[in-house]
């Protein structure tokens, strides 16, 4: 019989640096848009607290 050789089973690819890359985006994305609300709102929450 022609038996084929097993080939060992290549191991599995971390996708730690694509979960991390994604946590990154996410949190970038959630600063710029605290960063423009900031921007936008700032002068309206500062007087509401009596900062002006």
């Amino acid at each position: 019989m022609n038996e084929m050789p097993v080939s060992p089973e290549q191991p599995k690819k971390s996708n730690t640096g694509i979960i991390i890359a994604v946590v990154v985006v996410v949190l970038l994305c959630c600063c710029c848009v605290g960063l423009g609300l900031a921007w936008q709102f700032g002068d309206q929450i500062m007087q509401s607290l009596g900062g002006f």
